[in-house]
């Protein structure tokens, strides 16, 4: 599922620490944990027509060789998915700890253009994602606050996904939404759902 996302996450933060310092070197096992998924209410999910939301937590533990150093790396991040029926929309969230040393995170998947987000994220969800290309950007109100999000064109099918990414609570947050551009109500109940996710 997120293994590989995680991974990349990992190797990115061992290799920013590797060259900005030593830290890593001498100290113990790398260890993370997100601090809450970033979720809604059964019935505040309902009010919108979607179903209960289900949250998965990701255990990650391995050992990971970057630039000479070696680490024994323990982290859990969350998932969490709902869908729409009625609309055909579906919102899938990921939350990934933030790994910031003097108030700057370290996790390389925060700073990455949103026109990547998509390629760094999509392939690891608990779904199937056919490939897609970018189809410009938008804001969005992403739990009260508004975030510039990605507009993604699936290929060969009439869904679009739009992609909002930012941190809340020392997490690196993504919620992902798919929905039909043949029904304009899809798209207003991603758009409603986004507004209500709370990470906590």
């Amino acid at each position: 599922m997120l293994r590989k996302l995680v991974g990349l996450a990992v190797v990115g933060t061992l290799l920013f620490a590797a060259v900005g310092g030593g830290w890593l070197v001498a100290g113990g096992p790398l260890q993370g944990e997100a601090a809450a998924p970033l979720t809604v209410d059964t019935a505040t999910a309902a009010e919108h027509g979607f179903a209960e939301p289900r949250v998965e937590t990701v255990q990650f533990q391995e050992r990971l060789q970057v630039a000479g150093v070696e680490k024994a790396v323990d982290l859990s991040a969350y998932t969490m998915t709902t869908t729409n029926e009625e609309t055909g929309a579906a919102v899938v969230t990921v939350s990934l700890p933030g790994w910031t040393v003097g108030g700057v995170s370290l996790n390389p998947v925060t700073y990455a253009p949103l026109k990547q987000a998509v390629n760094r994220v999509l392939p690891y969800l608990p779904m199937e994602t056919p490939p897609v290309t970018w189809a410009g950007e938008t804001t969005v109100d992403l739990g009260g606050e508004n975030v510039t999000a990605g507009e993604y064109a699936v290929e060969g099918e009439a869904p679009r996904l739009v992609v909002a990414r930012t941190t809340m609570g020392g997490d690196t947050v993504f919620a992902v939404g798919l929905y039909s551009t043949e029904a304009p109500e899809s798209r207003d109940s991603v758009d409603a759902l986004f507004a209500e996710l709370d990470h906590g």
